[in-house]
């Protein structure tokens, strides 16, 4: 299953020339007056942010690469804003940059696109932008649905503005976060579960700018979620968690646009923001049983509609903020909740979220979807895989 290049270098070359292409313009003509990219733009921006790294884009930008770092850093960071994510041509924008690092980042990196012997894969990776901690919820809700053979091949990366994120948590559990793509690959196919961590370079290098060059959040929060190594022929259906800068349906457009421009395969998808209170200032990227409840926007087949969740849709009366916060040790908190020793609010988070994986790929109603995640978690099935994994993962089989 190969994956063609949406713009062939001959085809950046082009349009370089064509467009003129230079960073200094676009942050004075669009970035620094909130206007978004359009496609072609933000694609050739991303090819920009690849060419320090990438042998076949470093002639076409004829800049040092240190200047291309620094200078793409800045524009990542400019067009990461609230006033540009509410205009609806931002959807342009998320999809171009997206487009080029699945062409040019994961294309183009030592290993290429994940490509599992299943039908389809699923992720629910979050862009981050939770303003209040809470347990490691979309892995946690992740290994639910892979007990129940719903395959899950979960990205993510280390906290970055957040000390544990999914990286960390596994990494505590035990997981070699770099393991060959074929150990990967076949524990898909035998467990239901792979992950991938956004900083193993055989498969992306953008990462590693937020973290090791730059060391702040920009534009690949939301790059890194939509990106996930898999070949995206598998990524049929999916959840992402949606930060707070961005409306969920501008993630859904996104979709769109990437789907009809053949670069995503998602006929099903679920973009959420989960909220403490009614106020709905402050919220998570993951859903919420908390009094703000959830905002979905939900791609199917093409068509986008948007709703509210709340806490009683899962069968569960609201939370408080404080009592979901995962305390000190946020990974031993979530290993925890998966191992049966913690019972409170914050392992029903974990199941309201497990409860939208199978309503979302079984068609069950939330309550029932909740109750089945209860009984798969009460289990301890999912504890189990974790532990499998772990082993998969270091080389004991």
């Amino acid at each position: 299953m190969k994956i063609k290049k949406l713009y062939n270098t001959n085809d950046l070359i082009t349009k370089v020339n064509e467009s003129k292409f230079n960073v200094n313009h676009l942050l004075k003509n669009k970035g620094y007056q909130n206007k978004p990219l359009s496609f072609d733009e933000a694609y050739l921006l991303g090819a920009f942010t690849m060419a320090p790294y990438v042998s076949e884009l470093q002639d076409i930008f004829d800049l040092p690469k240190e200047i291309i770092k620094i200078q793409s850093v800045v524009a990542l960071s400019t067009f990461h804003n609230r006033f540009i994510y509410q205009n609806e041509q931002s959807a342009e924008q998320i999809a171009g940059i997206c487009a080029a690092i699945f062409d040019y980042d994961i294309g183009t990196s030592q290993e290429g696109y994940l490509n599992p012997d299943v039908d389809i894969v699923l992720d629910n990776c979050g862009m981050g932008g939770d303003l209040y901690r809470t347990p490691n919820l979309s892995t946690l809700s992740a290994l639910i649905a892979a007990a129940d053979g719903v395959n899950f091949l979960k990205h993510g990366s280390p906290g970055n503005t957040d000390s544990v994120g999914s990286s960390d948590f596994l990494s505590y559990c035990g997981v070699n976060l770099f393991p060959s793509k074929e150990l990967v690959e076949k524990s898909l196919e035998n467990l239901h579960f792979g992950y991938t961590d956004a900083l193993d370079e055989k498969y992306k290098r953008i990462h590693t700018q937020t973290h090791h060059f730059a060391k702040l959040a920009h534009m690949n929060d939301i790059i890194g979620p939509i990106t996930n190594p898999v070949n995206p022929i598998l990524m049929k259906k999916r959840i992402v968690g949606i930060n707070h800068l961005i409306p969920p349906e501008r993630i859904a457009q996104a979709y769109r646009i990437l789907n009809q421009k053949s670069i995503t395969n998602l006929q099903h998808g679920l973009f959420v923001r989960g909220f403490a209170d009614t106020t709905r200032n402050g919220g998570i990227d993951e859903v919420s049983i908390m009094p703000g409840g959830t905002y979905v926007a939900e791609l199917k087949n093409g068509e986008i509609k948007s709703y509210n969740l709340y806490s009683h849709d899962f069968g569960f009366s609201d939370i408080s903020v404080e009592n979901l916060h995962p305390g000190v040790n946020k990974a031993k908190t979530s290993k925890e909740i998966l191992e049966g020793l913690i019972v409170d609010e914050r392992k029903d988070a974990v199941l309201a979220n497990a409860g939208l994986i199978f309503h979302l790929t079984q068609g069950l109603n939330l309550k029932d979807s909740t109750e089945k995640a209860r009984s798969i978690l009460e289990s301890k099935i999912p504890f189990y895989l974790l532990q499998e994994y772990v082993g998969f993962t270091n080389g004991k089989k």
